[in-house]
């Protein structure tokens, strides 16, 4: 009895603890070139994921494209922002 309701309290969290991936793409016309710069939130969806944060890091004069992606968790979501350029 205990050993059943083990395995269900084990499948509901497994089931639970999905996640959602969601992906967008910018494209500023300007060269991909070969840097790249990524500015991220943590689990509970605070910090700095912004286009100029992430360019900042990867030492970028000019963005050549900008990939945002968003994690979806059950107790939070994390962003993360990366800058392609030169």
């Amino acid at each position: 009895m205990i050993k059943n309701a083990l395995i269900i309290v084990g499948v509901a969290v497994v089931m639970m603890t999905s996640c959602v991936v969601s992906q967008s793409y910018q494209l500023t016309g300007n060269p991909m070139g070969k840097k790249s710069g990524e500015a991220s939130t943590n689990i509970f969806g605070t910090g700095d994921y912004s286009i100029k944060t992430a360019a900042n890091k990867g030492n970028i004069n000019k963005i050549g494209a900008v990939e945002i992606t968003v994690k979806t968790y059950i107790f939070g979501f994390k962003t993360t922002t990366k800058v392609y350029g030169e």
